[in-house]
């Protein structure tokens, strides 16, 4: 990775081709997950904290993190967004608009059957996208969000993480599971709080994957709070 003190945030952006870098919002640290393991991506979680919080406004907006537990029942349709390929043989040109997608969420029984990927995801990914292929997260969307309103409010269920292809059939997307990792999450927050850094209500943490992945990097990233 590039120095963090090179790292800019850009929120609130649908597309990207005449940003200016002075809108964009410096980054203090990364706090990667100890455990993260680049051959399984497992653990594939980090977090961002910015030297400013952002202003929310009309366009820029927190996300809340899923409850303690919360599981979506497979088949409920979530949202996937970034500016990844299109196409696996796009080049490597990334999208100048923000694309956006519904996928299903898949059973990690389902996922993990011979037929699919064989008992590769661990009990901190889960799966979305289609069977037979047609829609999915590409090279250059890792890092981004899978999204899932709950009654009325959208949570991050998932962050686009590895897969086999691009909208492959049989080999739908990847993504950390979030609820598994907000133990980890409200300790780092705690921590930072303590040492007069950053508390919990303060605009300025950021969650996304890690930014290698078998999907590479991405430019999509997603404002957590905590919800209740």
């Amino acid at each position: 990775l590039h120095s963090v003190s090179s790292w800019l945030v850009f929120a609130g952006i649908i597309a990207h081709v005449s940003v200016p870098q002075q809108a964009g919002a410096a980054v203090e640290k990364i706090i990667y997950h100890p455990r993260y393991d680049d051959r399984t991506h497992d653990h594939d979680i980090a977090l961002m904290k910015l030297t400013t919080p952002l202003n929310f406004s009309n366009a820029v907006r927190a996300v809340c993190l899923p409850q303690y537990h919360q599981d979506f029942p497979h088949g409920t349709h979530c949202w996937i967004s970034g500016w990844g390929y299109t196409t696996p043989e796009h080049g490597k040109q990334l999208q100048e608009m923000l694309k956006e997608a519904v996928v299903p969420l898949i059973s990690t029984k389902k996922c993990n059957s011979s037929c699919v990927y064989s008992g590769e995801l661990t009990p901190r990914m889960l799966c979305a996208g289609y069977l037979d292929g047609k829609v999915d997260a590409c090279q250059g969307d890792s890092g981004g969000s899978l999204v899932c309103q709950d009654e009325l409010t959208w949570r991050l269920v998932g962050i686009v993480s590895w897969g086999t292809g691009c909208a492959e059939p049989n080999y739908p997307g990847v993504y950390t599971k979030v609820a598994e990792f907000l133990d980890w999450i409200y300790q780092i927050i705690e921590v930072m709080g303590a040492n007069g850094q950053m508390t919990s209500k303060e605009s300025s943490l950021l969650e996304l994957s890690l930014l290698y992945g078998s999907r590479g990097r991405s430019s999509q990233f997603l404002f957590p709070m905590v919800c209740f």
